[in-house]
């Protein structure tokens, strides 16, 4: 078996590819201990070892918010030669890519993987990375029209950015988003937050100004201080709207996006795909299915807005 080219597997007997040990390693965005990233790679491990043949070992590396680590972690990684890497959300996947074109990579959660030079096209990345992504470039609008169809009365709203999300000189989310916002008649402003302190800043403005809102895209930094931003949106009454949905059932306002669970489980059978022999240059990146709007009412009551019967209607879960 060679370390790194999986694909060779297919020319071994079917008996000693059931009795191999497979080695997939996993680089996530949270720490160790978050019961959101735990449960992830738990759905991840469920929906591979399901598929699999023989024994299968999977190393889960966990990097957090912390850019420097997160890259010491990819290079250790790539070191070990595993047979596939699976990464989570745009920062890891550009870690690990830099370092190896020939163990195979299959991601969730990188957004304009063509746009970011990482692949050649989405039906055929051509290369050794292949996967899923979660989110797309118009959600920056669909966020904010949520957002003031929830608040009518909303007169600014701040897209809250990770440093990852730079694509070509500019970020995703942004001209959707400034599309909207002038079609809405709302103030916009963007931000792009790589530090708590920054967060602090931005929403103490948000608090002093008073109708305002703020939309937090996805990406390692939500992930990692969506809880304080939740806190922090609580504390000054202010309407957050977030991509990632465990925010909107820990307080946040509302969610709008993919089910990340059901993202990884079908990286799964990529990787699955991958170990029996197949060319991750020929695997089509794919797309979410579904988007899903989850309301929180409590939160709505707690703030003092009124969520019209409209928008709870259209809700695929209301918090109450």
């Amino acid at each position: 078996m060679i370390a790194g080219l999986p694909w060779m597997l297919a020319g071994l007997p079917a008996a000693a590819r059931a009795q191999a040990r497979t080695v997939v390693a996993a680089l996530w965005p949270f720490q160790d201990d978050d019961a959101e990233g735990r449960a992830l790679s738990a759905a991840f491990d469920t929906a591979l070892r399901a598929r699999a043949q023989g024994e299968i070992a999977i190393d889960h590396r966990w990097g957090g918010a912390d850019g420097e680590r997160m890259r010491a972690i990819a290079a250790d990684l790539v070191r070990a030669a595993p047979q596939v890497i699976f990464t989570y959300l745009n920062a890891q996947l550009r870690a690990v890519s830099a370092l190896t074109r020939g163990i195979p990579i299959v991601f969730v959660g990188a957004s304009d993987p063509v746009g970011a030079g990482l692949v050649a096209s989405l039906k055929r990345p051509g290369g050794n990375i292949t996967g899923f992504t979660l989110y797309e470039t118009s959600l920056g609008g669909k966020w904010l029209a949520a957002l003031r169809e929830a608040v009518p009365t909303i007169g600014r709203v701040t897209l809250l950015l990770n440093p990852s999300t730079e694509i070509r000189g500019g970020h995703l989310y942004a001209n959707a988003f400034k599309t909207a916002a002038a079609a809405l008649a709302i103030e916009p402003a963007i931000v792009v937050a790589g530090t708590a302190a920054d967060i602090d800043r931005v929403m103490a403005d948000l608090a002093r100004q008073g109708n305002a809102g703020l939309i937090v895209a996805p990406g390692t930094f939500s992930e990692a201080y969506g809880d304080r931003l939740v806190a922090l949106a609580a504390s000054g009454r202010i309407p957050a709207v977030f991509a990632i949905r465990r925010f909107a059932y820990r307080g946040a306002l509302m969610s709008y996006g993919p089910d990340p669970a059901e993202a990884v489980r079908r990286a799964a059978v990529y990787v699955d795909r991958i170990l029996r022999g197949d060319d991750p240059a020929a695997l089509p990146i794919q797309a979410p299915k579904k988007f899903d709007l989850v309301v929180n009412l409590r939160t709505a009551r707690s703030q003092g807005f009124d969520i019209p019967s409209a928008l709870l209607a259209q809700a695929d879960e209301v918090v109450e």
